[in-house]
């Protein structure tokens, strides 16, 4: 009982840190602060349309994702659109099977993947913080990318 609550109280403490961390906002940016949750199950998919309106650091999007059983999570982050623009994935993935960075990055026509080992039977669920932006030096913003999750 003892583990098992010290397992929590760590993930709490963890989950407390990245939701109210606070940084610099800028004027433009109103919804950058608040990440966007979502919740996976064993077998479910999610696909994310992105559109961001400013360039980074004024404008970018991160996810808190709470998976729900165990096993490897798929992580794809796509920009097929136009070509030149410098594509950024990263993030950090949280459960009993251990902590993993995420730090993927890439020129657009480009995709991402990344794999995520999700908790164990004893203790079936993970938590996951992504980040992802776009920056281009040639075009202007809005620029438009998917994120897919796999579970």
């Amino acid at each position: 009982m003892g583990k098992v609550l010290s397992l929590l109280i760590r993930r709490w403490v963890i989950l407390f840190i990245l939701v109210f961390s606070t940084s610099l906002t800028f004027a433009l940016e109103t919804e950058a602060l608040i990440p966007r949750v979502e919740i996976l199950t064993s077998g479910m998919t999610r696909t994310v349309e992105i559109t961001q309106n400013y360039d980074f650091p004024q404008d970018f999007s991160h996810f808190l994702i709470l998976v729900v059983g165990y096993g490897g999570v798929s992580i794809t982050l796509r920009k097929i659109d136009t070509e030149g623009d410098f594509l950024i994935l990263s993030g950090l993935g949280t459960s009993s099977a251990g902590v993993t960075p995420v730090f993927k990055f890439g020129i657009s026509k480009v995709t991402l993947a990344e794999a995520v080992e999700i908790g164990d039977e004893n203790s079936p669920y993970g938590l996951l913080w992504m980040l992802c932006w776009v920056g281009s030096p040639v075009n202007d913003p809005p620029y438009h990318y998917t994120l897919v999750l796999s579970f």
